[in-house]
């Protein structure tokens, strides 16, 4: 089927909703009704008492909110809450509206709206998409002041909302003061104008299960109240005026997935074993905190990978304290069973820190100053984050350190040197660590993929990072449409290079993983399998797939697969057969896919 019209945007949790459109007006109708006005000099008392009177009406609406939401939403998730408390508690915003009401003797409503839009022309100035997407709290939050400062009936569209049949949301952006409407079970998917993964829109609509494409642009000019349209998160892409075959046909693979997850979660107590034994470890990649009761509904067997990268986010432009960094991976430790691979910070490229960097800037940051890079030039923000881990590991022995983008040995030595350091320090403030905690590297920069055997002298584990590895080892920007058909992950160098890491591993005894995409994606389960490896890590939620491919299999099959494969000259070559191979010895191979992808 070809649909007319399809937009793509960022798919933040992997499922398909079809429903009719309430478009959210809830960014244009504020700027459209702000009175202003001039008060007289004797009004001017009663005006910021006005202002007072609706910031504390505000904190009482998001605090019922936040107790209205405690069933359905994580802790850290009802944070977004707090920390719009805090917003409406800081002094500086509360007393330059009120100085400018002084000032100037405008009415409150504008006195605030002009504050905060300077607030906001700031925060779009920053070059870190993250610190961007945080203007959507400051949005919410003028919304609701002014919102309590008009009592307007037109500004409370929300509360008027009835949805009694299969609904989208589309807005620009997603309020956590409209999350009453989420809760709603009618509602099947969000489409937002603006946002990316790490925006509070994304955080709930995967916290909720809600099928979302974020960072569309202008989907809100292109459709009306009413009108049908498909979400597809799992493919980033939403449909308009989907016909009847099409609607029927993502209703259906919506349907498929709920029974395939259905089917698949009974999986979960089940070891990970192939047909001929061969034990296989499924681990979960994570970086929000609440991610890691999923790894523990899906029986991960530890965490693989845990991006540290959203402790500095939460805090940004501050920096996280090493309280704050031992506190996440106490809670860590508490929570999750098996071992738990801790990433060092790995800020830089496409999450350019903006604010630590110093407004430092650089043509190509994915090749820059990044990761272990950055963290041995400001070893200040190394040590701080190094320190929290070493005291981690007192407390457990599952707690692994992992070393992001290295290169070489020169570079892995003095990584390794400022560790030592580090030890050091704490052992002569006499702070407990563990002695011989394991540590590792990523293995995603091509250097270090042509010499595993030279880095495997100084390490406890390797994990494979094929993301970035594949983007490297083919000079191709995966987001880049003009050139990311190149971005091949069964070109036959890759898959050689991948057969001599994971034989110099085992030969070398050093543990191997892959925490790259390929691990979760069923299409290349059976080759990295035949290759070697016995380690995936992956989202949680693709576990029971994973697992159910692999417990489906035997290894011989798999290494005869990859001994064919390794006889192929050609990225396309491989690719069909092994899309055949799969098939064939995986009879519901077809179902998974479209169920998933």
């Amino acid at each position: 089927m070809t649909p007319q019209i399809l937009l793509r945007g960022t798919g933040v949790f992997p499922d398909v909703g079809v429903g009719r459109v309430v478009l959210l007006n809830n960014s244009q109708v504020i700027r459209e009704l702000i009175p202003f006005y001039c008060v007289l000099e004797e009004e001017v008392h009663d005006e910021v008492e006005r202002f007072l009177k609706a910031v504390e009406t505000t904190k009482q609406e998001i605090e019922e909110l936040k107790t209205s939401m405690a069933e359905k939403l994580s802790a850290s998730h009802l944070a977004i809450f707090d920390a719009h408390l805090l917003v409406l508690d800081d002094s500086m915003l509360m007393n330059r509206t009120i100085d400018h009401i002084k000032k100037h003797k405008h009415n409150a409503e504008h006195a605030f709206h002009t504050i905060m839009n300077e607030l906001l022309k700031q925060f779009s100035g920053l070059e870190d998409a993250y610190l961007k997407e945080k203007s959507e709290d400051l949005h919410d939050i003028s919304s609701r002041v002014i919102h309590n400062l008009m009592h307007k009936d037109k500004l409370k569209e929300i509360d008027t909302i009835v949805i009694t049949e299969p609904t989208v949301l589309v807005a620009q952006v997603i309020h956590p003061s409209d999350l009453k409407l989420l809760s709603n079970p009618n509602v099947v998917g969000i489409a937002t104008d603006l946002g990316g993964k790490t925006t509070h829109t994304a955080i709930i609509a995967k916290a909720l299960e809600l099928p979302a494409v974020v960072g569309l642009h202008d989907v809100t000019t292109r459709v009306t109240d009413g009108e049908i349209i498909v979400v597809d998160g799992a493919e980033g892409q939403v449909l308009l005026s989907p016909s009847e075959e099409e609607a029927r046909f993502y209703r259906r693979k919506h349907e498929m997935r709920l029974q395939l997850m259905d089917e698949l979660k009974s999986l979960s107590e089940l070891q990970s074993i192939t047909t001929d034994g061969t034990a296989v470890r499924l681990l979960a990649n994570i970086e929000l905190e609440e991610e890691s009761e999923k790894a523990q509904f899906f029986n991960a067997d530890g965490i693989g990978l845990y991006r540290s990268e959203f402790i500095f986010l939460t805090v940004a432009p501050s920096l996280p304290t090493e309280e704050q960094h031992f506190s996440v991976y106490k809670r860590l430790i508490k929570e999750i069973k098996g071992e738990i691979v801790i990433r060092t910070l790995d800020l830089g490229g496409e999450k350019f820190f903006h604010e630590v960097l110093e407004t430092f800037s650089q043509q190509n940051p994915v090749l820059g100053l990044r990761a272990v890079r950055f963290c041995m030039k400001r070893k200040d923000i190394f040590r701080t984050q190094l320190r929290a881990i070493l005291r981690a590991s007192a407390l457990s022995d599952r707690v692994r350190l992992m070393f992001p983008l290295i290169s070489g040995v020169d570079e892995l030595k003095s990584v390794l040197q400022f560790l030592n350091t580090v030890k050091n320090e704490l052992d002569k403030e006499k702070i407990d660590y563990n002695h011989n905690l394991k540590t590792g590297i990523m293995i995603e920069v091509p250097a270090a993929a042509a010499i595993p055997d030279l880095l495997a002298e100084y390490v406890d584990f390797f994990s494979i990072g094929t993301n970035d590895l594949i983007q490297y080892f083919l000079a191709i920007d995966r987001t880049n449409d003009e050139v990311n058909y190149l971005y091949q992950p069964l070109h036959p160098g890759l898959i050689r290079t991948l057969r001599d890491i994971f034989r110099i591993g085992k030969e070398r005894s050093v543990k191997v993983s892959v925490c790259g995409e390929m691990a979760g994606n069923p299409r290349f389960t059976l080759l990295l399998l035949g290759l070697g490896l016995r380690e995936f890590s992956m989202t949680p939620s693709s576990i029971p797939v994973i697992k159910k491919i692999v417990n489906s299999v035997s290894l011989a099959s798999c290494e005869a697969l990859v001994t064919e494969v390794l006889s192929m000259e050609a990225s396309k070559e491989i690719e069909a057969f092994v899309t055949e191979k799969n098939r064939e010895i995986i009879p519901e191979f077809d179902r998974i896919l479209k169920s998933l992808f």
